[in-house]
């Protein structure tokens, strides 16, 4: 198992940094702010990950999904993980 550090920073048209948003009943995790992550075979959002206190939910996604998921969660913040299939884990 290798250790994998998150990128925080996007410089490609924040594609890649997740957007955690507060919703009616918990928290939604999406991939891209003004353009969604691509979708496609060859390059795709694996994964999106919200974290709240000590619980973790993953949500795993195949090109085609949208790159966003939404958890029922009880907690007032929470943290958003992605993982590209091509440029790694990514962190909000």
């Amino acid at each position: 198992m290798e250790q994998q550090v998150e990128n925080t920073v996007d410089a490609v048209q924040e594609r890649h940094v997740p957007v955690v948003e507060k919703v009616d009943g918990g928290f939604k995790v999406s991939v891209g702010r003004s353009v969604a992550h691509p979708m496609t075979d060859d390059h795709y959002i694996e994964w999106t990950e919200l974290i709240a206190g000590d619980k973790c939910y993953r949500q795993f996604l195949n090109p085609g999904d949208t790159p966003e998921a939404t958890s029922s969660v009880l907690a007032d913040t929470a943290t958003g993980r992605a993982h590209c299939n091509l440029h790694g884990v990514w962190k909000a």
